[in-house]
């Protein structure tokens, strides 16, 4: 029986890397599919890494993460660095297993006489089968200190939050999370229809277009939480049969439970099955131990598993005067993408009973990369509650505040959105607050109290979009 070579992976390693064949006369072209919103911020962040520095892109499996480095290496070719510099090594290759990262990556440098100094650019794809991989990966980074390194997981992140750091310092995350319904409009085109630019070259919404906006939103809530849904290119099936067939099994990998040293898949499979079906619900720990008949330090393990993976995240939660409690018993939990539910127990439709919290679900997953994504949080206690909020970071107080009114009640009459109006009073006047609604924009006052009436599917786009910008120019009014 042979054994396998250096030869032998290196030749593979040349698979991964076609760009290492191209030569000074080539003709390049790139053909690949639409870039993410994040694209941008992610090659800039890994262009601006510090010597000894490593960036981890962190996101659900199928989100788009491989193809995301793939076109960062092509922006790369098409700059002028030479591809010999450039570096990939997806880990789930059965073959890499044999030897250490460190030895294929030194296998490339040697091929290419790479010194320690040597500028190169270095990508690691799904680097959580690695054993000991932060350890690996920055003792690479010490190793080549104008390398600039990324690499990819799928879970086991350092954090789950865009901007977080890691390992002193020394590692920061970069979170790639479902598409958003920004991201879902664009890659379908329908934004072009629905949002009008106007003198400024500001895209403004028609109310006119309400109706065939909804039902663009409820047509993301069922299926628009993946690119192969959306792009067509799923083996030539449409959306709803990737939902369908294709997304528990390509999302759902029973092989990173191992990773987090969790044996019992089947257990773990039913929890989640539970809280996806009880997303946008507050759940405590003592609920979910008596429901599934798990001792609590195994439902918490299991829940910070499923949060590593990015399936799942958690609201905190906060009382009627904004403050946290004492003893964090409670939280409200969602799922990162809405469709993760309809691969699960199938489409929503307009008269389901799990859509508003559904709804609730498209948008805590628009800010699942906002790096004050740990800053939101709800509110409930005896006699009120309050569905989402963000905090100040500098006075601790809420600075936004939304309540969801899918069944448009207040539009009819039929209540007052008078617990929002207290919170607000009795926390911060200054907060910007809004109810949610189906169908309906308009501004008014409740005691004192300015509140305004927004359409989710609106709000939903314009969150995402605004954000995006925000850095660009952080004095500018959301339009």
């Amino acid at each position: 029986m042979h054994i396998i070579t250096d030869n032998d992976l290196f030749q593979r390693l040349a698979f991964d890397n076609p760009w290492w064949s191209l030569r000074p006369e080539t003709e390049i072209r790139f053909k690949q599919p639409a870039k993410r919103v994040q694209f941008a911020a992610f090659r800039s962040r890994h262009m601006a890494l510090e010597p000894g520095h490593v960036l981890v892109l962190a996101g659900p499996l199928r989100a788009g993460k491989t193809v995301l480095m793939r076109q960062a290496i092509a922006a790369l070719v098409k700059d002028g660095v030479p591809p010999s510099a450039v570096f990939y090594a997806p880990l789930t290759t059965p073959s890499y297993a044999t030897t250490s990262v460190a030895t294929l990556f030194e296998m490339f440098c040697r091929r290419y006489r790479h010194g320690p100094d040597a500028r190169i650019f270095v990508f690691f794809d799904e680097v959580q089968y690695l054993p000991n991989w932060r350890r690996d990966i920055l003792a690479l980074a010490r190793a080549r200190p104008n390398a600039r390194i990324a690499c990819a997981v799928s879970s086991l992140s350092p954090a789950l939050t865009t901007g977080t750091t890691a390992e002193d310092g020394l590692m920061e995350v970069f979170v790639l999370p479902p598409i958003s319904f920004l991201e879902f409009m664009r890659f379908r085109g329908s934004e072009e229809n629905l949002f009008v630019r106007d003198a400024a070259g500001r895209r403004m919404f028609r109310e006119s277009e309400l109706p065939v906006l909804n039902e663009e939103f409820l047509r993301y809530i069922n299926f628009g939480g993946f690119p192969e849904g959306i792009m067509h290119k799923t083996e030539g099936a449409p959306a709803p049969t990737f939902v369908r067939d294709g997304l528990a099994d390509r999302v759902l990998h029973k092989d990173l439970a191992a990773l987090s040293a969790i044996s019992e898949t089947s257990d773990l499979n039913r929890l989640f099955s539970f809280l996806a079906f009880n997303s946008g619900r507050e759940i405590s720990i003592e609920e979910l131990a008596g429901l599934t008949g798990t001792a609590k330090n195994t439902l918490r393990k299991y829940l910070d598993h499923l949060e590593s993976a990015f399936l799942i995240r958690r609201l905190r939660r906060v009382d009627q005067n904004a403050q946290a409690f004492q003893r964090a018993v409670a939280f409200r939990v969602f799922l990162t993408s809405p469709c993760l539910y309809t691969a699960l127990f199938g489409p929503l439709t307009w008269t389901s009973e799990a859509l508003p919290r559904l709804v609730a679900t498209a948008l805590v997953g628009q800010t699942l990369d906002a790096e004050d994504f740990d800053r939101q949080a709800y509110a409930s206690w005896r006699g009120g509650k309050i569905d989402l909020l963000r905090l100040d970071p500098r006075t601790g107080w809420p600075d936004h505040v939304c309540d969801i009114d899918w069944s448009d009640d207040i539009v009819r009459g039929r209540k007052k959105p008078d617990t929002l109006a207290r919170f607000v009073r009795n926390n911060n006047r200054a907060a910007v607050a809004r109810v949610l609604t189906r169908s309906t924009a308009r501004r008014g006052s409740l005691r004192g109290v300015d509140i305004e009436l927004i359409p989710a599917s609106v709000y939903a786009y314009f969150l995402h979009r605004d954000r995006l910008a925000r850095p660009k120019a952080p004095d500018k009014a959301a339009e």
